[in-house]
């Protein structure tokens, strides 16, 4: 994908890390060190993307943004900071600013998904991946970038429609990887709230002691080091909607006063029992658990499982919507960025159709990314792609001359295809994750179980040297 990105922070050790990103990523990108530096080089030449951070020398983030709107009205501004507050969110967004992170983030899992989502959605992108006289590849508008044109997906994306007419809350639930977010993304942007902040909160990336205070605020006082009142991300979102992706990892004890909040749109801060705070949002939760299953466990309530499941929606996984795979690809090379024009061979597409992508679509993506970073052909063969669909590829085809001596166990497959990622990273275990379609945590799990751990630590101290 083409984009230019213009990066002001005076933390000129984190500013060249994301030059770095950006610049592996195909993104044309210079850096400025402060605010008047940067409105130069605004004014010498257009950007799409502004990222600067809250605090500056001289001029700050938020004067930064409004000179910077004045200059480039068409330019699109993040902010990054480390003192995020409610008022200055607002403040961020009401201003123009597009959306904001907060440090410390993960470039990779945090801001780059951001960046790519606001070229996706710039209309420049759009008309870029769509040539002229020709029709229409994908069934969704400017603003929403669902891909698909199958039956199943044009199918989900009119029920969001429906549903995104109304206040009422959502329940999405498939498999992880599926695209839930995009999907809880589809719903507000074709609201009557998508002018409003949308807040997507992971639950199960919250510690369970933050959690509360976190999502409802506290007051001055409550803890240890709460010297002053702080608002929630339920109040950042008032007005517009609330994304709680893994739901079901919100603990039985704060569910009742979510509960409240969706019945009655008031809740009590951490250690304020007196002044109920009010709130308009609507609701949209989404889980890869069976919640259901969960109630009659004990570990949800049922009275929430029913006030969020007013309107569920099933993200089926990709293996129910293969039709939709080279509309996906294509996708996702244009989003990665292809400027030597790399194409997908016949051969590794029948191969990826024939895969069951555990990993769903997010697995999709890595496997693109995997064969466009380290193909050396015109085009994607069967063997530039990840490990685990080469493995499965040879169970489904296997050579004439395979016989028992030469039969791989799952086991032995999945401990070469970590290995292998973690080699292709550097040893990063984020990046690792990502090529093989699983979370941090399950890679790390994996590690353990085949014992790889002090494999993995030497090899990760050798590379660092070598580096």
């Amino acid at each position: 994908m083409r984009g230019s990105i213009l990066v002001v922070d005076d933390e000129a050790t984190l500013s060249a890390l994301l030059v770095r990103a950006f610049e592996a990523h195909g993104l044309e990108v210079e850096s400025a060190l402060d605010a008047e530096t940067g409105l130069g080089r605004l004014k010498e030449r257009p950007f799409d993307i502004v990222v600067t951070d809250l605090r500056l020398p001289g001029v700050d983030g938020l004067e930064l943004l409004r000179r910077a709107k004045g200059i480039r009205p068409e330019c699109e501004i993040v902010l990054m900071t480390g003192h995020a507050t409610v008022e200055t969110a607002r403040e961020a967004l009401k201003r123009g600013a597009v959306d904001y992170i907060t440090k410390p983030f993960e470039i990779e899992d945090e801001l780059l998904p951001l960046i790519f989502e606001i070229l996706r959605t710039s209309a420049e992108v759009d008309a870029e991946s769509q040539p002229v006289g020709s029709p229409p590849k994908q069934t969704e508008d400017s603003t929403t970038r669902v891909i698909g044109s199958s039956e199943v997906i044009r199918s989900l994306i009119e029920k969001a429609r429906k549903v995104a007419r109304s206040d009422a809350p959502v329940l999405l639930h498939g498999e992880s990887g599926t695209g839930k977010d995009v999907f809880a993304n589809l719903i507000h942007q074709l609201s009557p709230r998508h002018s409003a902040p949308m807040v997507r909160v992971n639950c199960a990336a919250l510690p369970e002691s933050l959690m509360e205070s976190e999502l409802f605020g506290y007051a001055r006082g409550s803890f240890t080091g709460a010297s002053s009142d702080r608002p929630g991300l339920f109040q950042a979102a008032n007005g517009g909607t609330m994304f709680l992706d893994e739901i079901g990892e919100i603990p039985i004890a704060l569910q009742p006063k979510l509960l409240r909040v969706l019945q009655d749109g008031e809740f009590h801060r951490l250690g304020d029992a007196k002044h109920a705070v009010h709130v308009n949002v609507r609701v949209i939760a989404a889980s890869n658990r069976d919640l259901e299953e969960a109630v009659e466990r004990g570990a949800f309530r049922r009275d929430l499982f029913y006030r969020l499941n007013v309107v569920p929606i099933e993200i089926p996984p990709l293996r129910d919507h293969l039709e939709d795979l080279p509309e996906l690809v294509e996708h996702f090379m244009r989003k990665i960025g292809n400027p030597n024009g790399v194409r997908l061979s016949d051969a590794a597409l029948e191969t990826m159709r024939s895969y069951s992508w555990p990993g769903n679509v997010r697995e999709l993506a890595n496997a693109i990314e995997y064969a466009l970073v380290l193909g050396e052909s015109p085009e994607i063969r069967i063997e530039d792609l990840p490990i685990a669909i080469q493995d499965h590829e040879r169970v489904q085809h296997p050579p004439l001359h395979a016989g028992p001596g030469n039969a791989n166990t799952l086991e032995d497959i999945e401990r070469r295809c970590i290995l292998q990622a973690l080699a292709r990273t550097q040893y990063n275990r984020t990046r690792a994750a990502q090529l093989l379609g699983i979370t941090r945590r399950t890679l790390g799990y994996r590690i353990q179980k085949y014992e790889l751990a002090e494999l993995v630590e030497q090899e990760a101290a050798a590379a660092r040297s070598d580096g």
